[in-house]
């Protein structure tokens, strides 16, 4: 699940506020709250206990423990060599949301 993104420029009060807050809970989608184009805050329904992306990587991740487990370690690290060397850098990774 995603969560929806939200323009927060023009919430002028706290009724509009209370209104996204409510329509978020009856719907159970988290929100992006976003102010020029950037996100801001995420908000969460409760009993959310974390951004849905990251138990979905997380499990990808032990998913893969052992899937190269039939080869010989020392051909394993040769592979990763070989792998690291051959493939070109990746950019940076811009942690802003």
């Amino acid at each position: 699940m995603n969560a929806l993104p939200v323009d927060i420029t023009n919430i002028t009060n706290q009724n509009d506020f209370l209104l996204l807050v409510e329509e978020m809970n009856r719907t159970h989608i988290p929100r992006a709250l976003k102010r020029e184009n950037k996100t801001v805050a995420l908000l969460f329904p409760v009993g959310t206990t974390e951004y849905p992306h990251e138990k979905s990587a997380v499990e990808e991740a032990l998913s893969l423990a052992g899937k190269w487990s039939d080869l010989p370690s020392d051909h394993m690290e040769e592979e990763f060599d070989r792998i690291r060397h051959q493939s070109k850098p990746t950019l940076p990774i811009e942690l802003g949301l």
